[in-house]
């Protein structure tokens, strides 16, 4: 992970006029926009999965699970869903009491977290598709590495199209670079992603 500082002279480059903080709030909204849409984050991780609430807690610095892709529980395949999913075919997973025998699935109720249903504890291996946290003072070095242009040119985006702007039609210029941009790489990474190699980190609490 690397300071967020370190996209200023790209960002400011479009846009240089703007104050290191208010470049740093649109270097993050452009970084969680990019990573979300594109879900380059990809990682693995190990934790426990402890009682009462049956959850665990994803251990990346400034990051915010996008979404689940696998997980296992003590070795057992767990189906990531959504709470909405649940809430349809299972309706009483949410109050029902801590079980026993293998958990089915893995979902998330807070941000950042993993919570198993029906309620077991244990190791939990998961692979997670990750953005920016939206508090996060770090970014992935790899972001600045393959894909600070399109960071920058967001960041600028968002700054010049903001109500005190001078240069409003300069920003839509980079908004829509922006999101033509992540138009084509999103098909470029979709057909790359699965020979993607995957970070792992082991860690408990």
């Amino acid at each position: 992970m690397i300071d967020i500082d370190d996209f200023l002279p790209e960002a400011l480059r479009h846009s240089p006029n703007t104050s290191d903080l208010v470049a740093q709030r649109h270097i993050l909204a452009a970084a969680r926009e990019l990573c979300a849409r594109l879900r380059v984050w990809r990682e693995t991780d190990t934790f426990e999965v402890t009682a009462p609430d049956m959850q665990g807690v994803c251990t990346y610095r400034d990051a915010a699970i996008e979404k689940i892709e696998a997980a296992f529980l003590n070795g057992v395949p767990l189906e990531p869903k959504t709470v909405a999913w649940l809430d349809e075919n299972e309706p009483t997973w949410s109050i029902a009491d801590e079980a026993t025998g293998n958990a089915r699935y893995v979902t998330q109720l807070e941000p950042n977290t993993v919570t198993v249903v029906p309620r077991i504890a244990g190791t939990m291996k998961i692979r997670l598709i990750l953005k920016p946290a939206r508090d996060a003072f770090s970014l992935p070095e790899f972001l600045l590495e393959d894909y600070s242009d399109e960071i920058s040119r967001g960041a600028a985006a968002r700054i010049l199209t903001d109500a005190n702007s001078t240069n409003p039609q300069l920003g839509l210029d980079h908004r829509a670079w922006f999101t033509d941009r992540l138009d084509y790489l999103a098909i470029k990474v979709a057909k790359g992603q699965q020979s993607a190699p995957l970070r792992t980190k082991g860690s408990s609490f």
